[in-house]
């Protein structure tokens, strides 16, 4: 009896001591939120508390004037009608106008392109010909600022005996992660595990996990195996792009970190080949801000999950002697694109301050446990001719 089972690769993010160093990336274009607030490029360190102008006309700026308190009163609700916002005082006890700039377009947006899947065929194939299942999907979230996506590839293969080869099994399974930072799309984490069966020749089987590129970890897969787990983490890369909160631009730095848990098992041998997985991947967004200004304060609130997914993944190649059974199986564990991230700044005006706040990201997230694939069928090899 010989059986042969196929997994779909790890999907996550690792961290090994000689895995690389996070990679820093940055965006050039600036995000204007409000064509009111155009982008400024301002001297570093520049001082824009009790410097920049408000915008009622009825009591000019100019920071060398003293107010008197009804006109400080009358230039706040003024500033408040204008701008939309809410009175509120401030810890300091200064009168504080907090303006909601809302949130921008894509902040809601999960603009991508369809799921694609490619379903095994349920044809019977000649008798003396290769039999070839494969099982293929795709998937991504989000939008052009933040996102991520799965692919999973299946194949197994049986090659027919000839008069020069014995028979021979093959089966090969391939999963990637890809997330997405302000623009810059990355994969993050891939995993690939193939094993090569044949009568009277090599029996040879191997795993290996990839992260931004480089292979982390690698096992040969041969007789009965069961590999350390797999359970690590690291932050994949860094990317900073400026974004116009009212009008002081703040650089938000988008760090991408995650994790990738992984069992292996199965057996190997000339009539017997068997490999199981259970991998699991996932990709969280934390954010920090800067300002090369002097504000009253700014900053970043909230984080994402960009993807948290398994998929346990099942193939089997049967063949005993003149047929084969085969099986495909896989399900999917899926949470993504949930959280909120928020900017802020403040800007202090003589005897009040404006706060503007605005969303780029907020998303209640998606959720799905699905069985993807469960196939199976039986096919006759004619391999008893030879």
């Amino acid at each position: 009896m010989n059986r042969m089972l196929l997994k779909v690769a790890a999907l996550a993010a690792l961290a090994v001591p000689s895995l690389a160093a996070a990679a820093d990336y940055s965006d050039p274009s600036v995000y204007q939120v409000e064509s009111k607030y155009p982008y400024v490029v301002y001297p570093s360190s520049y001082e824009m508390d009790d410097s920049y102008p408000w915008e009622t006309s009825a009591y000019p700026f100019d920071p060398n004037i003293y107010y008197f308190p009804y006109e400080q009163q009358m230039i706040v609700d003024s500033e408040t009608t204008i701008s939309g916002g809410a009175q509120v005082t401030d810890t300091d006890g200064l009168q504080l106008i907090d303006i909601s700039q809302g949130n921008i377009p894509e902040a809601t947006q999960t603009n991508v392109a369809p799921m694609v899947e490619i379903v095994p065929d349920s044809g019977v194939v000649p008798l003396d010909a290769t039999f070839i299942k494969t099982y293929h999907r795709s998937e991504g979230f989000g939008n052009s600022l933040f996102g991520a996506s799965y692919v999973i590839d299946a194949n197994i293969t049986a090659t027919p005996a000839t008069a020069t080869q014995a028979k021979r099994v093959d089966a090969v399974g391939d999963g990637k992660v890809v997330a997405k930072a302000f623009s810059y799309t990355k994969e993050i984490v891939r995993g690939r595990a193939e094993i090569h069966g044949q009568q009277g020749g090599a029996n040879t089987g191997s795993a290996a996990l990839y992260a931004m590129g480089q292979q982390i970890w690698s096992a040969n897969l041969s007789y009965t195996f069961s590999p350390t787990p797999i359970n690590w983490s690291r932050t994949f890369f860094s990317v900073s792009k400026t974004f116009m909160v009212g009008p002081v631009p703040i650089t938000v730095k988008a760090s991408l970190s995650g994790g990738v848990k992984l069992t292996i098992l199965g057996e190997l041998s000339p009539t017997v080949a068997r490999l199981t997985a259970n991998p699991g991947g996932w990709s969280n967004v934390t954010a920090s801000a800067s300002v090369n200004i002097i504000v009253a304060s700014f900053g970043v609130e909230g984080s994402l999950t960009l993807i948290n997914v398994t998929l346990p993944t099942y193939g089997e190649l049967f063949w005993p002697i003149c047929s084969l059974d085969w099986t495909l199986k896989s399900t999917l564990n899926l949470n993504t694109i949930s959280g909120t991230l928020k900017l802020y700044a403040k800007i202090k005006f003589l005897f009040f301050k404006k706060k503007w706040t605005v969303t780029i990201a907020k998303w209640s997230g998606i959720t799905r446990n699905w069985t993807l694939l469960n196939v199976e069928g039986l096919q006759e090899l004619g391999i008893c001719l030879y």
